[in-house]
């Protein structure tokens, strides 16, 4: 899952108190200035300005001593750096900033967030309902049945992004391709999700005892870190991340497992199982991917991920 590295540009629209300090953190992280005339030089403002945001940024322990920033402190007062909320958001403390002057007027990434809530709440619907399928039970609606309305939420999300892209001065736009991403993994979940209501109609529920309960507890735990991922982007709520990566390190090493498990049975039911199995997967995997995407786009930091 390796992604060439990129800090969140700020356009020249950007403007505030707010926009410097998430300037300055970024230039921190990615150039290291060994003194704090260096820092202001490379952000564009006087030494003594850069002082008094450095001074509030160590008081928020986001940047410590040696110009380090601390990505969980970061992580803590994400609602105070991030571009995609808009003007209502909340400053590192909690109250309205009047300074922040964080997104131009035609910045279009709360309407984004807005369409990108509504298709993963039908993608979660679509793999809700292959988790029911796979238990043997029936769904209120199939996977298969909400697919329609994927796809419409999907072009909707596009749609918008196009407009972003035309009114977001490079390399804002970007941002525009990230949420792309974003939209596209949602779109692949449900897809994987409507594989596995298929795969599942074709035969009857097998009787493959310890194996189902572990393909039911994958389930479980996508559940989970899809919940991790809609915190990070639609709460700007980072601290899940670390949650969500200690979530997919067990969810890969079960995976593992399950997979050495299935060869014990017959080619049937061992190609059945494989197939399911591997489309969860996939599904966990975008989900996760669209995690990391979506703390870079709030932080402006590519964090690490639990596997290469």
């Amino acid at each position: 899952m390796s992604r060439q590295l990129w800090q969140r540009p700020l356009a020249a629209t950007q403007q505030g108190r707010d926009a410097t300090r998430a300037q300055i953190i970024e230039v921190i992280d990615r150039s290291a200035p060994e003194t704090k005339s260096e820092l202001a030089t490379a952000v564009g403002i006087s030494e003594q300005y850069c002082s008094e945001l450095l001074q509030s940024l160590k008081a928020d322990g986001v940047v410590q001593k040696g110009y380090v920033v601390d990505d969980t402190a970061l992580y803590d007062n994400a609602t105070g750096i991030s571009r995609l909320h808009g003007e209502d958001d909340p400053g590192v403390d909690g109250t309205p900033d009047d300074h922040k002057g964080m997104l131009p007027p035609s910045d279009r990434g709360p309407a984004v967030l807005s369409l990108l809530k509504r298709l993963e709440a039908v993608t979660t619907s679509q793999y809700e309902a292959a988790r029911t399928a796979f238990g043997g039970n029936e769904p209120e609606q199939s996977a298969d049945t909400l697919e329609s309305l994927t796809n419409e939420r999907y072009f909707a999300v596009v749609s918008e992004l196009k407009s972003y892209t035309l009114t977001t001065d490079w390399p804002g736009n970007r941002v525009a391709a990230d949420l792309a991403t974003i939209a596209t993994n949602l779109e692949i979940v449900g897809d994987r999700a409507c594989f596995i209501a298929d795969v599942v109609d074709e035969r009857a529920a097998p009787s493959a005892g310890v194996v189902t309960e572990r393909l039911q507890d994958i389930f479980a735990a996508g559940d989970r870190i899809n919940d991790h991922f809609s915190a990070i982007l639609f709460d700007c709520d980072l601290s899940a991340y670390p949650d969500l990566r200690s979530e997919e390190e067990t969810v890969h090493r079960d995976l593992d497992e399950l997979f050495e498990l299935v060869t014990a049975y017959d080619m049937e039911l061992y190609g059945y199982l494989v197939t399911v199995t591997r489309a969860l997967e996939r599904a966990i995997y975008y989900w996760a991917d669209a995690a990391e995407l979506a703390v870079t786009l709030h932080s402006g930091i590519h964090p690490d991920h639990a596997l290469d």
